[in-house]
């Protein structure tokens, strides 16, 4: 008669010793992934970019439009750099060092944010400073055309450099250099529009032109026939 065929045993668990050593020999979900030296050497050396933008414009004068943007702006980028365009065509209420020294005074409790002056292609003034980025504001949609048309171009002299819109605070969405002045030189207030030092430097000019004006209109000439820059325009 054969030998019947015997059951298989129950698995046997280890003991508590033995579940111990099992599980000092895995390794711990809290422990630190491997990194092999050439890992640690790239990121000691700095191979994590940093993003450095620019913000261009005339900034004559500065509004506090300008400073909400770049505030914000300020928060996303590593480093901003506030770029004052030269333009020898325009015929500027405040001068290039006037504007600088007023953004610089604006900008001084931002570690980050810095100011300089330009000539020339935007793109090329990004590469000399090593910029990733340009800053752009919108405030309507008529910004919006010119504003693409623009970064569309920047693209194709630099496609290594991109443009970043930003829409202003609501406060601020209609606000303009342009405005600022047209509104001072007509003796509207521009209280809320700029920042004090701003507004102080506004009527500094604005007071200056219109004592030339009264002497020229006084020695028997129109505002026209004098060389005051400053003439008056309808809102």
């Amino acid at each position: 008669m054969g030998r019947r065929a015997s059951r298989p045993s129950s698995p046997k668990w280890p003991g508590e010793d033995a579940r111990r050593s099992i599980a000092l020999q895995l390794p711990s979900p809290l422990a630190p992934a491997y990194n092999p030296p050439f890992v640690d050497l790239a990121l000691t050396e700095g191979l994590v970019k940093r993003i450095k933008a620019i913000y261009p414009g005339s900034f004559d004068p500065p509004t506090n439009g300008h400073l909400d943007l770049i505030e914000r702006g300020s928060k996303i980028f590593d480093e901003l750099v506030v770029a004052i365009l030269r333009n020898p065509e325009k015929d500027p209420l405040f001068s290039v060092a006037d504007r600088r020294k007023m953004l610089e005074a604006m900008t001084s409790v931002f570690d980050n944010v810095s100011v300089d002056t330009f000539d020339g292609l935007t793109v090329d003034y990004a590469l000399r400073v090593e910029a990733r980025a340009i800053l752009r504001g919108i405030r309507a949609i008529s910004d919006y055309e010119y504003e693409l048309q623009m970064a569309l171009m920047n693209r194709k002299l630099q496609p290594g450099l991109e443009t970043v819109f930003m829409m202003p605070a609501e406060k601020y969405s209609y606000l303009s250099s342009r405005l600022v002045r047209e509104v001072a030189q007509l003796g509207g207030s521009i209280e809320c529009l700029v920042p004090d030092l701003v507004e102080q430097k506004v009527r500094e000019k604005i007071d200056v032109a219109h004592k030339f004006a009264n002497r020229e209109q006084s020695a028997g000439k129109t505002p026209s026939e004098g060389k005051s820059k400053f003439r008056k325009k309808k809102l």
